[in-house]
């Protein structure tokens, strides 16, 4: 067994700032820090604070393992590097925890998993709901039949983001291709709001660390920002239990909305509000359960891969095939047109530029169970 787990950070900035207050503020007995991987250190918030701790800085995995080792790196990085550099650690004898989506395409899924067999480490998908407690809960009861069969699930995430947000690293947010031609698909659906579709998979999957599969998809896409890829999505799904989905996203409205989601069953109803922050199941029989706050630990993820890197013989609930599910959907999405929202229907305020109504539209959707289309409105918005 493993002492002290040796971590090695890939990504130092944006969402790994979260990662690391947490580590930094937890400091145990049981991990350290040994090495940090980021082309841009100065940008990063928790950068001096590593190196006053001592944690060496280096511009690429490689150069990392030529001279040390880690026993779990956590990968932070844009969507095309999440392959390469996951295959990186597992072939120097590091477990991953690696923030979603998997890639940016399903197909990686067997190299990583055969890399997976062959090093014998694990690989976790950072979708944070999958390690809470309140979803593997609710999961649980799901899979020993309380709600009986899936039916009609339904989600929507309003999330509006300024412009320095599409701008931001390297300049591949909202890209569909990278400049060396790897396949990116950057959208609202495959990164800031990925966890909440992934999760009516998640949830429904038949086993502990298995998802739901998307079989077919309507969409209606479009972009507001001036971006490759789309902002705003209506998505309508299939999936192969025969439930049917709607999954409503957008980060070009006016208002925010923190996700909300309604999953109806054959026994009974589970439903979830941001602002009372608690996951509500109902059954038919009257019976109600109170699962709790899915962003109660949102940084579970963390210190489950640390946990496992000092025991061994582990097998995540969101590994590498649970996540995959949700990268076939998005390539699914992807084979849709964008549409452009006109330019007399595009607003500012501030940095933030959005779409006029979009948000009473999008909500309209999720109330009345329709995709954009089905509204005069939205027709009138886009070329």
């Amino acid at each position: 067994m493993v002492e002290k787990v040796k971590i090695l950070c890939v990504g130092i900035g944006g969402y790994a700032t979260i990662y690391l207050k947490s580590l930094l503020k937890n400091q145990r007995d049981d991990f350290e820090i040994v090495g940090m991987v980021e082309i841009f250190p100065e940008r990063c918030e928790c950068y001096r604070e590593l190196k006053a701790l001592g944690v060496p800085l280096f511009g690429t995995m490689e150069e990392f393992y030529q001279k040390y080792s880690a026993d779990l790196a956590i990968i932070t990085t844009p969507i095309h590097l999440h392959k390469p550099q996951i295959l990186c650690a597992l072939k120097n004898g590091s477990n991953v925890m690696c923030e979603k989506p998997l890639s940016g395409v399903s197909a990686d899924e067997q190299e990583i998993n055969a890399q997976i067999r062959q090093s014998g480490k694990f690989v976790i998908i950072g979708y944070q709901w999958s390690y809470s407690k309140a979803i593997n809960a609710l999961k649980s009861d799901i899979i020993n039949g309380l709600y009986g069969s899936p039916e009609f699930l339904k989600s929507l995430v309003l999330w509006p983001r300024a412009e320095d947000y599409f701008t931001r690293g390297s300049g591949w947010a909202g890209r569909l291709l990278s400049p060396e031609g790897e396949i990116i698909n950057d959208s609202v659906v495959n990164n800031a709001t990925a966890h909440f579709l992934h999760n009516m998979l998640y949830v429904t999957g038949k086993e502990r660390d298995m998802s739901s599969e998307v079989i077919s998809v309507e969409c209606d896409l479009s972009r507001t920002n001036k971006i490759e890829n789309f902002d705003t999505a209506a998505v309508r799904f299939t999936l192969d239990n025969g439930a049917r989905g709607l999954f409503l996203a957008s980060h070009a409205t006016e208002t925010a909305t923190d996700p909300i989601f309604e999953y109806r069953f054959s026994k009974g109803t589970v439903t979830y509000d941001a602002t009372k922050k608690e996951i509500i199941g109902k059954t038919l029989d009257g019976n109600q359960y109170n699962y709790g706050n899915p962003f109660y630990d949102a940084n579970e993820k963390i210190y489950e891969a640390i946990k496992a890197s000092k025991s061994g013989n582990y097998v995540p609930v969101c590994g590498v095939s649970t996540a995959a599910a949700q990268v076939r959907c998005v390539e699914k999405i992807q084979k849709h047109n964008i549409h452009n929202i006109k330019q007399k229907f595009i607003l500012r305020q501030g940095n933030q530029i959005y779409a006029d109504g979009l948000d009473t539209l999008l909500l309209s959707c999720y109330n009345d169970e329709k995709l954009l289309r089905e509204y005069p409105q939205y027709l009138e918005m886009i070329d």
